[in-house]
């Protein structure tokens, strides 16, 4: 039995075909899928694009793909679904099964196998989706960097250049983030940062790969990177358990997976939100998927076969990804 299963994003898209055991008989990376920033010519022209390319890796193999799970960032918002499935059906048998769903679901199948939990994503942007026992998703922020981006890279970032300016100013103590932003940037004063950030590149772009240098900074005990830090982990935890509440759920515990290039360490993440959610009368278990989303598409994928896919296949799913 083979699925098709595509992770496609505001970064790049990523799709397989691949069996239960976790062989991959076809991989593609290409840019990305989200059609809320990019126009409805080049989104339609990704999808075939993408398609064209996982057919010629294995053509024998891919004429028998009999389930489909496509996570897609702003497909939902912009009611694009019909788009997505037409384009996926002009190569696949119509016999195929089609779920087409919010990215974040793969990204929590990733963490808990196709079990119903909550996953808390920081990339670029941030928002938090808990799906539950009775399949209904719940969608907390990610309403865009304007507005509502608490805890992503860029608002992690944003606050991290706040910090640099403020410090420079003499209005905040000195913080260790200085020296390394200005290298990120390759500049040698505070002022040339201006210039840099005000270029013709989307804010977002320049600004959320300065969240690393937070967490480097909080590891080498800078007060000011902790206080960033600490906040965005308070606004992780308020956004979770307004997710939950919003959920129909049973259990004693509920599994939280850590998603995005923010929760790179892990430990610290992990240690701080339980001791946030230290009183709570349910136990969140606060994990690091163990699967790259795309896997988590692969097992929606097979879950609409019936089929429950564990530990064993995520070994061997995670071989092949890294070799091919």
């Amino acid at each position: 039995m083979y699925i098709l299963a595509i992770d496609g994003g505001g970064t790049k898209t990523s799709a397989v075909i691949c069996d239960a055991t976790g062989r991959i008989y076809a991989k593609v990376m290409t840019t990305r899928s989200n059609p809320t920033a990019m126009n409805a010519q080049f989104f339609e022209m990704t999808l075939h694009e993408l398609m064209q390319q996982l057919r010629q890796q294995n053509e024998q193999i891919f004429e028998k793909i009999c389930s489909c799970f496509v996570g897609m960032a702003g497909v939902k918002e912009l009611h694009a679904e019909p788009i997505v499935e037409k384009i996926i059906r002009q190569y696949v048998q119509p016999t195929a099964l089609m779920a087409i769903e919010n990215d974040g679901l793969a990204a929590l199948y990733a963490g808990t196998f196709g079990q119903p939990g909550i996953v808390q994503i920081a990339g670029t942007g941030a928002i938090t989706i808990g799906y539950d026992e009775n399949k209904v998703l719940h969608r907390i922020g990610g309403w865009g960097y304007l507005f509502d981006d608490k805890g992503s890279g860029y608002y992690i970032g944003m606050k991290a250049l706040e910090a640099v300016f403020q410090s420079y100013d003499g209005r905040m103590q000195n913080t260790s983030l200085t020296q390394p932003i200005l290298q990120h940037f390759h500049v040698e004063s505070v002022e040339q940062l201006i210039a840099c950030i005000y270029n013709d590149e989307h804010p977002r772009t320049n600004i959320a790969p300065l969240s690393k240098y937070v967490m480097h900074a909080v590891e080498s005990g800078d007060a000011v990177a902790t206080g960033i830090m600490d906040e965005a982990c308070v606004d992780f935890y308020k956004a979770i358990k307004v997710c939950f509440h919003k959920m129909a759920w049973s259990k004693q515990v509920i599994q939280v997976v850590l998603a995005g290039g923010v929760f790179g360490n892990i430990d610290y993440f992990k240690e701080n939100l339980q001791q946030l959610a230290s009183n709570e009368p349910i136990k969140f278990e606060f994990k690091k998927a163990n699967l790259e989303p795309i896997g988590g598409a692969v097992i929606g994928a097979f879950k609409q076969k019936g089929i429950q896919l564990d530990e064993a296949f995520g070994e061997v799913f995670n071989s092949y990804w890294k070799v091919l």
